[in-house]
């Protein structure tokens, strides 16, 4: 059986404070991870023919993650970055763009579950889903 690579760049905003990343195909944990620094996320999967489901779990972030002044103004936040998104060396970078991937959060616990639209940048603890079919080419036909 064949197989695809799947690679991504992840990166924070403030290394010093870091947001939890969990990765997860299907049901399989691909990735977990505190992201301190740019990485690239790459792993291979069998290219069957089947719907399958990535998604991008963002995990632990708290209220130390925030910084406020003396009036409680948020000054700045953790985030991660999730760029440069690829399946066998493919950039899908324009599809996200045109077709961005959902983004389930409850601003960390404080409102209801909302679903916003990914496009590169996530604040909030929840999971950013993609979902395809393999063979790949062929979803990359349909959607590009």
């Amino acid at each position: 059986m064949d197989t695809i690579k799947f690679s991504c760049v992840v990166n924070t905003n403030i290394p010093a404070n870091p947001i939890h990343l969990q990765i997860v195909l299907d049901e399989t944990v691909m990735f977990d991870e505190d992201v301190v620094n740019e990485e690239t996320v790459s792993f291979e999967f069998n290219e069957d023919e089947n719907d399958h489901t990535l998604r991008f779990l963002i995990l632990g972030k708290n209220d130390a993650h925030i910084i406020r002044d003396e009036d409680g103004n948020v000054l700045d936040s953790t985030e991660l970055s999730i760029t440069d998104i690829s399946f066998g060396g493919i950039d899908i970078t324009n599809i996200i763009m045109t077709s961005p991937l959902e983004y389930r959060h409850d601003f960390n616990g404080s409102a209801d579950e909302t679903i916003d639209k990914f496009y590169s940048i996530a604040g909030c603890n929840g999971e950013i889903i993609l979902n395809f079919s393999t063979p790949i080419y062929l979803w990359l036909l349909e959607n590009m």
